[in-house]
């Protein structure tokens, strides 16, 4: 198998969740030729596939031994491909990939009357009742480090914190909150963590999400041209 890294380069944005990951040496390289790449992010992570053709795809989709799994895939172009291998997934979420380009952190903008700080389990109820998900996972996650925004009185604002395959996500600014500028504060505090791990600071953002690609941009963070997809069986 050649490097990954000289493929993974030529694309920065298409690619840092994978750039990043070979940063964690539980990251297994399954695949790495002209054609493409295909990583198994952490040890029992979800793979990231990188295909230059139909046919490289195809001969990375096989490798996918389990009838269970999660992916990241790209270009989007190729998920017939994809699916003629593994079968229509159970879902998918074709995703922009943000990637943030530089060394330097990004200013971190003060919010009157707000705190951040840490999430404790204590806050789980909270987050759970405003980011639908698996208790265990959100618990893995505020474990992990979520950051909170908290008013004066203590209550939470909002929250921010990484997936398990390292992108940054989990923002929910309450309603009540929003358009005071809760929402970058968060996402740079956030973003500047993962600078000073020296890792790659990188997101998905879900197509048609507007919102979300321009608080991505106001923070100094580019988007892959190519789009992502998640698959999810």
């Amino acid at each position: 198998m050649l490097d990954p890294k000289p493929y993974l380069e030529k694309d920065f944005a298409l690619h840092a969740d994978m750039l990043d990951a070979l940063l964690d040496e539980e990251t297994k390289v399954i695949y790495s030729e002209e054609d493409g790449v295909m990583l198994r992010i952490g040890r029992k992570g979800p793979f990231a596939i990188s295909a230059k053709t139909a046919e490289a795809m195809e001969k990375m989709a096989k490798l996918i031994e389990s009838e269970r799994y999660m992916a990241v895939i790209r270009p989007l172009r190729f998920m017939p491909e994809f699916v003629a291998i593994k079968g229509v997934p159970e879902e998918m979420m074709p995703c922009y990939q943000a990637a943030y380009p530089k060394k330097e952190p990004v200013f971190e903008p003060v919010v009157p009357g707000i705190e951040i700080k840490p999430l404790t389990e204590e806050q789980l109820p909270f987050v759970r009742k405003h980011y639908d998900d698996d208790e265990g996972y959100m618990k893995s996650r505020i474990e992990y480090g979520m950051l909170g925004a908290f008013d004066e009185e203590g209550n939470c604002a909002g929250f921010v914190g990484f997936h398990g395959e390292g992108s940054m996500g989990l923002l929910k600014v309450l309603p009540e909150y929003r358009r005071r500028g809760i929402g970058i504060a968060l996402e740079a505090r956030n973003l500047n963590r993962r600078l000073s791990e020296g890792r790659i600071p990188f997101g998905h953002v879900v197509v048609g999400n507007e919102n979300s690609m321009g608080l991505q941009r106001k923070i100094g963070m580019e988007f892959s041209e190519n789009i992502v997809s998640w698959v999810f069986k």
